[in-house]
């Protein structure tokens, strides 16, 4: 009886009220098998065991809703609300992926919300690999990808002329840190994004940096930056910046791209010198028929912590793999990636490997 007054009352809804909403999202996920080696003297070496893990893993599964309404004189609202849904029943909460509200219009488009960087946006030029998060240093490109954000924010997006296009971000100190709302006890922690893009005929040139007062560090970020690292976990650091270049060309079925990074940050107190690290990839594709055999490479400098240079803190790392398509939907995904930082006592090294299946509605 409850489902057939639901259909009806779908039914009777105006056609017109649901034709500007469409439903859409990706299922993925697959199986992840890696091992990790270390040395006598890494940081963390006791977090680490000598065995095998096999894991089933999602992808990053997501569902979202987004729409539009025609407003007159080439003026639209619009709107997206999207979420995670992995297939481990792991994720909670609604709009926890970009979500906003704005206007779209001949100017370009103003939004408001949980909003994607210029850094997170230019990370789908060059890394296009699949696997579970606790594997993405190996079967991803990881390492670089450790600055991209999603921040509660307002963002302008220029329109495209000749190629051109360009956005501007800027998360408020009170979105930053809501716990310091109404006091202002705390520095300010208020963050600018600037994105630059051209794109001709297949070509792709791409900026995106990102500046942060102060941002606190994660031990997830600081182990991507340099996994023996001496850096607080949760400290406040200032003059946090990161600035990325993107290049290629992705047309005709060939997919080539670089990349070139850097990352910089100090502590928050006088005289602090810099932490910083460069690192630089490149990922070549072709697609032969329903199959996309690909491989990255990447590379991290040694970085700089307190304005020192850390011996046994370049990395190198290498991902193989290939796509199959079943159909326009649905894709069977194959990688294998291998990644080492350092050596001797102080080294970090992992090989992975991941079979998945990608469903995208």
């Amino acid at each position: 009886m409850k489902k057939s007054l639901i259909a009806l009352t779908l039914a009777a809804l105006p056609v017109a009220a649901m034709a500007d909403v469409t439903l859409y999202g990706q299922i993925k996920a697959g199986v992840d098998i890696s091992k990790v080696k270390t040395g006598d003297k890494v940081v963390s070496k006791k977090q680490v065991g000598k065995k095998t893990a096999t894991e089933i893993a999602d992808y990053g599964s997501r569902i979202g809703f987004k729409g539009h309404e025609h407003l007159g004189s080439n003026l639209n609202a619009i709107w997206q609300v999207e979420q995670k849904t992995s297939i481990a029943g792991t994720d909670s909460g609604f709009a926890n992926r970009e979500s906003f509200l704005g206007l779209e219009g001949g100017f370009g488009k103003v939004r408001a919300g949980n909003l994607n960087t210029a850094l997170n946006d230019s990370s789908d030029s060059f890394d296009p690999w699949e696997s579970g998060a606790a594997n993405e240093d190996a079967l991803q490109l990881g390492k670089i990808k450790r600055v991209d954000d999603r921040k509660v924010s307002v963002r302008y997006d220029t329109p495209v002329l000749g190629g051109f296009s360009a956005s501007v971000q800027y998360q408020p100190r009170d979105n930053a840190n809501s716990k310091d709302k109404y006091t202002h006890k705390e520095k300010s922690r208020d963050s600018y994004d600037l994105g630059l893009n051209y794109e001709n005929s297949g070509f792709f040139g791409r900026y995106a940096g990102s500046y942060a007062k102060r941002a606190i560090l994660s031990d997830d970020h600081l182990k991507a930056f340099r996994y023996n690292t001496t850096l607080a976990a949760g400290a406040t650091y200032k003059d946090h910046q990161a600035h990325r270049l993107t290049a290629g060309y992705d047309a005709n079925n060939l997919m080539v791209a670089v990349v070139g990074q850097y990352e910089g940050f100090k502590k928050d107190a006088a005289n602090a010198k810099k932490n910083e690290r460069t690192e630089v990839g490149a990922t070549a594709a072709y697609r032969f028929g329903n199959v996309t055999p690909r491989v990255s490479y990447a590379h991290g400098f040694k970085a700089k912590e307190e304005g020192v240079k850390q011996k046994n803190s370049a990395y190198n790392q290498v991902i193989v793999g290939a796509d199959y398509d079943f159909s326009k939907r649905t894709s069977a995904l194959l990688s294998a990636g291998w990644l080492k930082e350092g050596k001797g006592d102080y080294k970090y090294e992992k090989t992975a490997g991941t079979v998945g299946l990608r469903h995208k509605f």
